[in-house]
């Protein structure tokens, strides 16, 4: 606390006024949590007072003293005060499964991001409150609050979206954890929340000063990536050249590498196949290490169409098409986000043309 006492100047101003400026005065100030005692002449009557020795958590004891007339040299205690260190400080620390941050964390007010299915955790430390007995609820407590906003989903932007609360506390001098949690926005399903939750701690308003926020951190949620595939079904049996195939990728992670890919046989859960060209997307330095800034910051969506499948399958017999994404969670292993098996047998279509051809005329 700084050691300019405002407030004992204030307080002991009546009672030092009434000796007037030319009394042999001065203050005595007792630690509450040292016992030091320290005492300064006071010269200066309804003016401010310096304290010589910073206030503890504990708070401090001041006594204003006075030497009595030139008939009278006793000593004589006029007013007394408990003063109390009120300087809350705090930190929020939001750890996730993604490093990225935008901002300076301990500087209070920064930005962290998670995926909708993935837990995190937040940690509050507070301290600087006063702790003795008698300090007001403005200097025991500080507020936190959990606010949350829906981003809109074909934008990810939170602009004109509305803010609700999700929870409330008074916390005093502690360190507390919360996690691993998953989020609480308020979307249809865990797996498709768009938006952001904000971590707030308050000091409340006290000594003219009105309420402070301290820390203000944001942590982003992203939808869960999703792929789709039009012109082919799971098991369809194709006797011909292999259609021109649309794949749909959404909510793409701004840190991902994703893919389609294509291999013979059923599908095996972390099977290498061939990627079909022209479908990896690539976001994020991690996967464009060139790059000296990042390409985006929010999920994206892709459509791309490929017409030259068949030459992946050549021969006739099982395929599974696959769509892969990897992100910084689950180490940035490969997670299927489509799989489908289909069969290619150019037999049937060539006994279809043989049973179709006319007889040669005798």
């Amino acid at each position: 606390m700084n050691p300019l006492l405002l407030l004992v100047a204030a307080g002991l101003m009546l009672a030092s006024t009434v000796w007037g400026a030319t009394t042999d005065a001065f203050v005595r100030q007792t630690d509450l949590a040292t016992g030091q005692v320290y005492d300064l002449p006071y010269s200066t009557p309804g003016g401010t007072y310096t304290a010589p020795l910073a206030v503890s958590d504990l708070g401090a004891k001041f006594e204003l003293f006075a030497r009595g007339t030139a008939w009278d040299n006793n000593i004589y205690l006029l007013d007394s005060k408990l003063v109390y260190a009120y300087a809350p400080a705090t930190n929020i620390s939001i750890t996730t499964e993604d490093p990225y941050v935008y901002g300076d964390p301990t500087g209070g007010t920064y930005t962290r991001r998670t995926r909708a299915d993935r837990p995190f955790s937040v940690t509050t430390n507070i301290s600087g409150l006063a702790t003795a007995p008698g300090a007001t609820a403005a200097e025991s407590n500080v507020y936190f609050s959990v606010q949350a906003t829906n981003y809109d989903q074909s934008t990810y932007s939170g602009i004109n979206q509305a803010t609700y609360l999700l929870h409330s506390y008074n916390l005093t001098n502690r360190k507390l954890t919360w996690g691993p949690v998953y989020h609480e926005l308020t979307s249809p399903t865990l797996l498709s929340g768009c938006g952001q939750q904000m971590y707030t701690v308050v000091r409340y308003a006290a000594d003219h000063i009105p309420d402070t926020i301290l820390a203000q951190p944001t942590l982003q949620i992203w939808p869960v990536a999703t792929a789709t595939v039009d012109q082919i079904t799971a098991g369809q049996v194709l006797i011909d050249r292999i259609p021109t195939l649309t794949f749909t990728m959404s909510h793409l992670y701004p840190d991902s590498r994703t893919y389609a890919q294509i291999y013979p046989g059923k599908a095996a859960l972390g099977k290498v196949g061939t990627i079909i060209t022209g479908t990896e997307r690539r976001y994020g330095p991690f996967y464009n290490s060139t790059l000296g800034l990042l390409p985006t910051n929010v999920p994206q969506n892709v459509s791309i169409s490929i017409d030259n499948l068949s030459a992946y399958a050549s021969a006739d017999g099982l395929y599974t098409l696959e769509v892969v994404t990897e992100t910084p969670f689950f180490a940035r292993s490969g997670e299927r986000l489509l799989n489908l098996t289909f069969e290619v047998n150019r037999v049937i279509s060539s006994r279809g043309a043989f049973s179709n051809s006319k007889k040669p005329a005798p």
